[in-house]
Formats: C-alpha cells, structure tokens, sequence
C-alpha cells in the first residue's frame, strides 16, 4: 500500500559519505528494515527514510521507505495506468548501493539510477497489509 500523496519534493536520502550497514537490500518485502537500518546508522535528520517513519495517515503508523524493487511495483502497477498522483520525476528508495549512492527511479524514464545521497529526490512511503 502507498500514501496517496508525496510525502516531499525534495528530500535527501541522508548520511552521504556513510556507508548504512544492512539498508541494501533491494527485493520486495525489504524496504521497512532498510528503513530501519538507515534510522539506526543516520543521525542526520528530515531524510527520506525519517519521513517516512515519522507518517500518520489514515489511522497507520507503520509507514516506510519502500526498496527499490517495491518503488519499481509502484511504478509500473499504479503511475503505469495512470494511479496514484506520481510526478513526473525522481524518488528515492531504501536501498543504498554504497558510501555516497542510494537508488532512486525516474518515474518519466522507468529507470533506476544511482544518486548521490545528498541529493534532492521525492519520497513516497509505503507500508505492508
């Protein structure tokens, strides 16, 4: 399930030049402890993984940053035909690839791409039924 809306325009992924021990899973069913992962080893704060967590929507509570592979479902399952209010634009997901890159996928292109984690990307939480 995602939020409805964007949660920001313009986050970070957070923590550039920290490697985020455990947050590089990318499969389906991984993004709420990569989410976790990054909370625990990132102390800077307003990132795309603490926005989030810290969500209230709907009566939920459990929200998270979704893995690349979850953002790719959000893609081609509901921006696809056309669901779920997606811009025309970047957002971040929970997997980081190293030190200084998290993933991201360009909702125009389809594309997933490396990004330097301080780098401005949306965010869209996500969270498991």
């Amino acid at each position: 399930v995602c939020a409805e809306n964007d949660q920001s325009v313009n986050a970070e992924w957070g923590c550039d030049g920290t490697e985020i021990t455990g947050a590089d899973a990318t499969e389906i069913g991984t993004g709420s402890q990569n989410t976790v992962d990054i909370l625990n080893d990132c102390s800077q704060t307003n990132i795309a993984a603490e926005i989030c967590d810290d969500l209230s929507f709907n009566g939920y509570d459990d929200w998270f940053l979704p893995s690349i592979q979850e953002l790719y479902v959000m893609l081609t399952e509901l921006h696809g035909i056309g669901l779920g209010n997606f811009a025309a634009d970047s957002y971040w997901s929970s997997s980081e690839l190293n030190e200084f890159d998290a993933l991201y996928i360009t909702f125009v292109s389809g594309s997933a791409n490396p990004g330097i984690k301080g780098s401005d990307y949306r965010v869209r939480a996500v969270r498991a039924f």
